[in-house]
């Protein structure tokens, strides 16, 4: 079965999944969602403009984000293109002018640090994975999808995740532990000569990036319970995400939950090898049919 997404064919094999599939999905994207756009509108009204409250900057994302949502996914994914290369400038000039302020005496390459450290890293190279689970729901609407396309991706991904860690640690060093938001901090120090400071690149790039997954969020969210494009049904969801961005900024404790990285790994986990799981099974059931 080509060009259908994983709730079309599973709601097709096993109707009384389609629901708990449905409601399943819908709540991991709406975690998701808010997992990338609580740290956002925190960094961007502690870091670039405090007069603003979060959820007016979340606000505004939304409504891009509800516009682009309804043009489909194969407008939201061509704006990807433009997204990698102002990517691709904006990390060559953090990483260009950080290089200045590289100091190697103070820090070794050896194999250091606790247990706790090794799996913060390590879950902060694993949270790309939510992109498995947008393809998942979104197969039966992408179109000239290449494998090599996903490798690479995965590639630069980890080559940018280890250069990041990389500068912060040999040119924040011990300063970096104290920020809360150690990336813009790199940006911020990063400088050619006279030229200090890129941070308004990194927020772009930060930005843009947000749009761009809520965006495919939405029509994945939208796609789940059968009604791709619908515009009440986006508008909806684009509410809920919304009411629960203000739940999350003015209650610590759901703020918490929803940003907590163990539970964004564990959900994203169960949401994408429940297809691998799904296929497996119903090529096994068709191999004993036959």
């Amino acid at each position: 079965r080509t060009n259908l997404d994983f709730i079309t064919v599973a709601g097709t094999a096993a109707p009384k999944l389609k629901i708990p599939l449905s409601v399943f999905y819908s709540l991991y994207f709406v975690f998701t969602a808010e997992y990338f756009l609580l740290p956002y509108t925190d960094m961007f009204r502690k870091k670039y403009y405090a007069q603003v409250t979060p959820c007016v900057i979340a606000l505004l994302l939304l409504i891009t984000c509800v516009y682009s949502a309804l043009k489909g996914v194969n407008v939201i994914t061509r704006f990807g293109i433009f997204l990698f290369a102002f990517a691709l400038v904006t990390n060559i000039l953090m990483f260009g002018g950080s290089i200045s302020s590289l100091d190697f005496s103070l820090y070794g390459f050896e194999f250091n640090g606790n247990a706790s450290d090794f799996f913060q890293n390590t879950l902060y190279f694993i949270t790309p994975a939510f992109i498995a689970v947008l393809y998942a729901c979104l197969s039966g609407a992408t179109k000239n999808f290449r494998l090599r396309q996903a490798v690479f991706a995965l590639i630069f991904t980890g080559v940018k995740y280890a250069l990041i860690l990389f500068f912060i640690w040999f040119s924040l060093g011990d300063y970096a532990h104290t920020q809360e938001y150690q990336t813009f901090m790199l940006s911020r120090v990063a400088h050619f000569g006279s030229f200090g400071g890129i941070e308004s690149f990194y927020l772009a790039l930060a930005t843009m990036s947000v749009f761009m997954i809520i965006s495919l969020i939405l029509c994945a969210v939208t796609k789940s319970v059968k009604k791709e494009s619908d515009k009440k049904t986006v508008i909806l969801f684009a509410l809920i995400l919304f009411s629960a961005h203000i739940c999350g900024t003015y209650l610590n404790s759901v703020k918490e939950i929803l940003t907590s990285t163990v539970i964004f790994v564990i959900f994203t986990a169960i949401a994408s090898l429940l297809p691998f799981c799904c296929a497996f099974l119903g090529r096994k059931s068709n191999a004993r049919k036959a």
